[in-house]
Formats: structure tokens, sequence, C-alpha cells
């Protein structure tokens, strides 16, 4: 297995902002231009709203060839759209090497609604919708394959697709993977409660200590370590001041992919779609799950990332049997890889479809 560390820089990308309304036709969408600010003939950008399961779900597909490789992106969560904030992660390198597509999952994002229920977010629902997207996606773009790539719970949802039917892709990338869900929780709060001590922070081993004993399955006993895993910079984002920076962008009205009213049901969708679907993944463990894939499986994550451990990746990555397989740990960047190294993770993509390519 090829283990690729990469250095990022800190330099984040705030002021990519991009002003404008809040349409939903291509027309009013920010553009894939050339140097000249001219419209790319063969770029493809669309935001749409697709039948999956029987429930209106979103896509935003953005690339600067529509003959590139497709890349759907899972987001993380359960309930954590991406979309409100391509136009801050996303580089110029990652739409010239694909067609990228970020689905707003059932419940999720532009895609919530009060009408559904919790038995309407049943995982296998989860992954017969990835499932028809991904044929959707392969029939629209003439493809016999697509690229599949997960972030953190998203990535969980790709292995469970992968489980289900792996013959819609060449293979999956995936970031911030937790492998084992009680064993992530309880390496996550050893590690903040390590942090505390070494700080002599006594409010923030207080409040562990209230916890005690940990238990990996209580939503409560969770939000705690969460908290303080993003305190101890070992949560979500790594980058000092990103993720306030990120939610003013949104709740300024700068995304131009949601309406003021969307982004006020982010929340509210987070929310419902965590508390539905967590109970559910408490038995997920990759290890005696999947130990073999059919396809390609690469794993990216943050070297700062205490959500979901480096080094179980690293062991469940030596186990599984694949027909390659790499690790790429990102310097500097937390559980968000993604939104904390947006090129790194781009370039590690890139790089990865490239070696796929090659062995096809």
């Amino acid at each position: 297995m090829r283990v690729v560390s990469v250095a990022t820089s800190a330099v984040v990308l705030l002021f990519l902002l991009v002003a404008g309304g809040f349409a939903q036709d291509t027309g009013d969408l920010p553009q894939i231009v050339d140097e000249a600010g001219n419209p790319l003939p063969n770029a493809v950008v669309s935001l749409e709203k697709l039948n999956l399961g029987g429930i209106g779900q979103w896509v935003l597909i953005r690339g600067r060839d529509r003959n590139k490789p497709v890349l759907l992106v899972l987001h993380g969560g359960p309930g954590a759209s991406m979309m409100p904030w391509v136009d801050l992660f996303h580089t110029t390198e990652l739409e010239s090497s694909f067609v990228v597509v970020h689905w707003d999952q059932r419940g999720a994002g532009k895609s919530f609604s009060s009408g559904l229920t919790t038995e309407d977010l049943d995982i296998a629902s989860y992954v017969d919708d990835t499932l028809e997207l991904a044929d959707l996606l392969r029939r629209r773009f003439g493809k016999n394959r697509i690229l599949l790539t997960g972030v953190s719970w998203g990535s969980a949802l790709g292995f469970l697709t992968l489980q289900r039917d792996s013959s819609p892709f060449h293979a999956f990338i995936a970031t911030s993977e937790r492998v084992d869900w009680r064993r992530s929780q309880t390496l996550g709060y050893e590690w903040v409660k390590a942090e505390a001590e070494k700080a002599g922070d006594q409010e923030a081993l207080e409040r562990l200590a209230a916890i005690e004993p940990f238990d990996p399955a209580d939503f409560g006993d969770i939000v705690v370590k969460n908290e303080l895993l993003d305190t101890f910079g070992g949560g979500d984002i790594h980058t000092e001041g990103l993720w306030d920076a990120y939610q003013d962008y949104a709740t300024s009205g700068q995304s131009p992919y949601y309406t003021p009213a969307e982004v006020g049901n982010y929340p509210q969708g987070l929310e419902f779609s965590h508390r539905a679907v967590v109970q559910q993944a408490l038995d997920y463990n990759l290890f005696e799950d999947f130990p073999k894939s059919p396809i390609p499986v690469h794993f990216i994550m943050g070297m700062e990332d205490h959500q979901t451990p480096v080094s179980l990746v690293e062991d469940y990555a030596a186990e599984l049997d694949a027909p390659d397989k790499s690790l790429t740990i990102v310097q500097s960047a937390g559980h968000d890889v993604p939104f904390d190294a947006p090129l790194a993770w781009a370039k590690a993509l890139i790089r990865i479809a490239g070696e796929t390519a090659e062995q096809h």
C-alpha cells in the first residue's frame, strides 16, 4: 500500500467569494470561463432537482469539460451538505479534471423537507439513492463507470454502497473515514482527555469527567467530546477562524446555490438527519463488514483529525484486500479536509484518478 504525506498551505480561499443572487437555473449560476471571461463551450454548470427514491433531491454539477471523468461526491454529516460552499473549496484543478457532482442527500440542505419522516432516512434508502444517481450520471455522460468519493458519513455511505454493488464505479476514494464507529469515538475521547490534561484545562476536564465512563453510543457524550475536539484543534476544522468565515459566507447570502430559506433550514436538516441515521450506524465496522473490495479503494485523511483518527485508517488500510489501495495524509488538516486543505484534497483526487486510469 502506498502512503503519501502532503503538506498544505495555511492560505484559505476566503476571497474567492461569488456575489449575487439565489438563482436556481443555470444561467444565473457562476459560469466556468476562459481567461478572457468567455463561457467554455464544453463546460457543464447545472443545479437540478431530481427524483431519487421517490424524494426530490438536489444536485450541483460543475466541470470545464463534460467529457472528463465524472466524480460523485458524497457529503458528510449525516445532513452536512457541502453545496453552499462549493465556490470556496472547488479549485480550478478540480473542475478541469472532473465533472464534479455534489448531491444534497435526502433530508440534507436543499433536499430537506418538513414532510420527511425518520423512516424515510433509513440507511438502505441512502444506498438505493446513491446507486440510482450513479446510474443516471453514467447514462447522462455516457460513462461505463464513474469515480465515487465520500467525506466522513459520505465515506461510510460509499462503503455501504460498495457492499451492495461496486460495478458502477472505477474506484472509491474515502476521505475522513471512520472505519469503526465505537473505536473511533473512544480514540477521540482518549485524545481530547490527554490534551486537556496536558493543558491543565480544568473546565474541559470537568466536562469530560461528567460523561465518564464515555459511551460511544450516547449522543450526549459524543456531543461533548466533539465540542472539545474542536476546542483543542482535533475536530472538524483545524485552520483557526475558517469555520466562522464559512458560516458568515452562507448566512450573509453569498452562496449562489442556496436561497435564504434553504440556508435557514440547513441546521434543521443537519439535526434531523443526524438523529435519524446515527442510531442505525452504531455497529459500523469495516474490519468485520468489508475486509475485501472488488475495486480500488484509496484514503485521504487529515493529520489533525481526531474525529476519525488516522491510526485506525492505517490499520484498516493495511488489512483491506483490494486491487489497489493508498493512504494520503494531509498535514495541518482536520476532519473536513476539503474545507481545511482544498488544494491538497483536489490534487490527491486528481492523482488517484490518474493512477486508476493507468490501470484500465
